[in-house]
């Protein structure tokens, strides 16, 4: 799915031409999964929403009996902050105790691309631009939450 000269694949990063191939090419894969949605997102306390979806999407995935979960790599400082959240659920017995949590960069895990395509098609279903979303078929639930 590569174009010439790409690294990696990044929703933001294409066009509408390009997203339709990449929402025909994972629908093709009838996906089952689940969409966590932070709703009334403050702008200013982004870091803040991301770590309450987290939060949410790990407990969600523990009560589906997942064992294994890859984010996808940020920033160094960032990535420490997101290994320290995990530990603090786990020791508050806030996620599943088998779950193990990695971060792979997404040019070393192509899988990383899946999520990152759905949740451009999640994000643009939020504003109203639902036919990315709908393309990928009904095998995918979203799960909205105020993260205020």
């Amino acid at each position: 799915m590569l174009l010439r000269r790409q690294r990696r694949l990044h929703w933001r990063d294409e066009n509408d031409k390009r997203r339709v191939q990449l929402i025909d090419a994972v629908g093709a894969l009838r996906p089952c999964g689940i969409v966590i949605v932070g709703t009334g997102l403050d702008r200013a306390r982004q870091e803040r929403a991301r770590r309450k979806c987290m939060e949410r999407l790990l407990w969600e995935l523990g009560r589906r009996y997942v064992d294994d979960v890859i984010f996808e790599r940020r920033h160094s400082e960032l990535d420490i902050r997101d290994r320290e959240m995990v530990e603090a659920l786990r020791g508050r017995h806030a996620m599943a105790p088998q779950l193990r949590v990695s971060w792979k960069s997404p040019e070393e895990e192509p899988l990383l691309w899946l999520p990152d395509i759905v949740a451009g098609a999640a994000s643009l279903a939020e504003v109203g631009q639902e036919s990315y979303l709908k393309a990928l078929g009904c095998g995918l639930g979203v799960e909205r939450f105020p993260v205020n």
